[in-house]
């Protein structure tokens, strides 16, 4: 599981926020409680369970996000090339990775090369939302 259950979270002006951040994971449990604390927080949040539907997501949006969250390794389509596909359309699109793999060269070498952050699982609802921030006021 990606995130520790029974963990709480601040509610601050800090972290509340209007951004639209999507949401990618393969593992349904993880991909609830990614929306649930990003939700709580006053994120609007749009999930997918893998790489091909987050982009069908996307385009049906219709507008940017303002995030990717997305988990590294899924079966469809990782989470490196779907960054790229989304960045081809949006160049200023901000990317977080999440990985239970955060040793793997996959991982290391493209979020190192493209300037994108890695959260290693698991992880809290609090570091979760400390990332996601950071990742959000680098867009800025």
């Amino acid at each position: 599981m990606g995130l520790e259950r029974g963990k709480s979270f601040r509610m601050t002006a800090t972290n509340t926020n209007t951004a639209t951040i999507l949401a990618v994971d393969d593992d349904s449990m993880v991909l609830r409680l990614l929306e649930e604390v990003l939700r709580s927080a006053g994120y609007n949040v749009l999930t997918a369970d893998g790489g091909r539907k987050a982009i069908r997501v996307y385009e049906d949006l219709g507008a940017p996000i303002h995030l990717l969250l997305t988990d590294v390794i899924m079966p469809d389509l990782t989470g490196p090339v779907l960054a790229e596909r989304l960045r081809t359309r949006q160049p200023d699109l901000q990317v977080l990775f999440i990985s239970g793999f955060h040793d793997a060269d996959l991982v290391q070498r493209f979020a190192g090369d493209h300037g994108i952050s890695l959260l290693p699982k698991p992880f809290t609802a609090n570091i979760l939302l400390r990332e996601v921030q950071l990742s959000l006021r680098s867009a800025a």
